[in-house]
């Protein structure tokens, strides 16, 4: 083979191979301006409560402390997530969550050492209860991001966005009793809703002409905004695994973990039955909060 038809031969190569990985770049950025992923969503929740606090009848004071936990099954939910490109750097990302469950929970009792609050030093018994209760939320984000670090196959976003949150917890409850309290039962509801600024990050990796790997944060401060007059924290993080069985439409499968931790204080009077003498017991303590929720997700895609 001739010189010049070496050089034409390598030059066409050289063009098939440039045009392979330019190709190649151009399946895998996907800068598709609207995506959409339907899901549906397999939590379990686990609550936990924990505290200290002291109670006095005036004079003589004692200390006791608790720590109890709850788990939840597992029920389906629907989740939804959108994203909308506005240039090559910026995007607006939300995502929505719908939790509900009904569950019922026993707690065994506690003995509280009470020294010299009563006569002889005798400890209190605290009565085991049952309660059966619901417990649910609402939680929409919408934050725009600005993507720090971008190339064909990777990318990292940061953020900040809004959300809103709605709370509620109903439960129907009734104690043992002991020597000095008749059993008791007792509804209560709690419920709140606001809005709150809070951060985002993303980390969106494209691997192939069809994969997405991705990694997605958010945090807020419950005195950022409104949603609740409790001090706490609230933060969530996702690993999605999606590929798109064609141009616009694509399966995924991922993992959802989110916490809610609050903080408050409580105080109080303990009284006595009828033909006890002794108290009345003012207390008072700390008291903490923490709600988690994770799980595995599946669901549909499409890109336009």
């Amino acid at each position: 083979m001739s010189r010049p038809a070496s050089r034409f031969a390598l030059a066409l190569l050289s063009t098939a191979i440039l045009a392979t990985f330019a190709t190649a770049a151009q399946a895998q950025s996907r800068d598709d301006r609207f995506v959409l992923r339907l899901s549906a969503f397999n939590p379990e929740a686990e609550l936990g409560f924990s505290g200290d606090g002291t109670v006095t009848d005036g004079s003589d004071t004692a200390t006791f402390g608790f720590d109890e936990s709850f788990d939840t099954g597992r029920e389906w939910r629907p989740r939804g997530a959108i994203g909308f490109r506005i240039s090559d750097r910026q995007a607006l990302i939300g995502n929505f969550y719908d939790y509900r469950r009904d569950e019922t929970w026993e707690y065994g009792g506690n003995v509280l050492d009470t020294g010299t609050i009563i006569p002889g030093g005798d400890a209190i018994e605290i009565p085991g209860a049952r309660i059966d209760g619901r417990l649910s939320f609402r939680l929409a984000n919408l934050n725009y991001e600005y993507a720090v670090v971008k190339n064909d196959s990777f990318e990292w976003g940061l953020g900040l966005g809004v959300t809103y949150a709605k709370l509620e917890a109903t439960a129907n409850g009734a104690s043992t009793g002991t020597d000095l309290l008749d059993p008791e039962f007792e509804s209560v509801g709690w419920e709140r809703d606001g809005v709150s600024p809070g951060l985002h990050t993303r980390l969106t990796w494209t691997p192939a002409e069809r994969w997405t790997v991705g990694l997605e944060a958010q945090y807020l401060d419950t005195t950022w905004g409104n949603i609740l007059d409790e001090e706490g924290h609230f933060e969530r993080g996702g690993l999605l695994v999606e590929y798109m069985v064609s141009e616009r439409v694509g399966i995924h499968v991922g993992y959802d973990w989110f916490r809610l931790k609050l903080k408050d204080q409580y105080r109080g009077t303990a009284r006595a039955p009828d033909g006890i003498d002794a108290g009345p017991f003012p207390y008072s303590g700390n008291v903490t909060g923490d709600l988690k929720v994770h799980g595995p997700m599946a669901g549909v895609t499409f890109r336009f």
